[in-house]
């Protein structure tokens, strides 16, 4: 049995170095992606890499690289804020994204209130409104037929209520 040829990972090659079995870098910057390491490289530079990668136990290496990637991608892109500029960025569609569910919830609200209107009129024997919005002698159960599931996410409008 030969011995293995050993391919320079990204690391080694960007710095023109030969790269070695026990190379902390070879894992995680393959020579098929140098971009990957060119990135992380221009930020924090490859001793510091190094550095880091030894204080960690192996498990953890792989999510320290992507951590790394991450945050040296947002360094390029926003010099000044990086990865803070993205979490305010989600930060603020989360809120607007709980605003609108918030809303969503009080429409559902005032439906389900409609509904329970309807359903006292015509417990209470008050058909004629119900019967004048549906166009024949209501129930419960041919306003439940009725109702189309797709128009339950619009509030009941036009649905005059007349006290004798």
């Amino acid at each position: 049995m030969g011995k293995r040829k050993i391919v320079s990972c990204a690391a080694c090659r960007l710095q023109r170095k030969k790269c070695s079995e026990e190379c902390i870098l070879a894992p995680h910057f393959p020579p098929d992606d140098p971009d990957k390491f060119t990135i992380v490289h221009r930020v924090y530079g490859t001793s510091n890499i190094v550095k880091l990668l030894q204080g960690l136990e192996a498990k953890q290496r792989e999510d320290a690289v992507k951590s790394l990637v991450c945050e040296a991608s947002a360094r390029m892109k926003e010099p000044i804020r990086g990865s803070c500029s993205v979490v305010d960025e989600l930060q603020k569609q989360i809120a607007e994204l709980e605003s609108l569910l918030e809303a969503k919830r009080e429409e559902l609200m005032n439906m389900r209130s409609e509904y329970d209107k309807l359903l006292f009129l015509l417990r209470t024997g008050s058909t004629p409104d119900v019967q004048h919005v549906y166009g024949t002698v209501a129930t419960e159960d041919t306003i439940y037929d009725q109702l189309d599931p797709l128009l339950l996410w619009e509030p009941i409008r036009n649905v005059e209520i007349y006290e004798d």
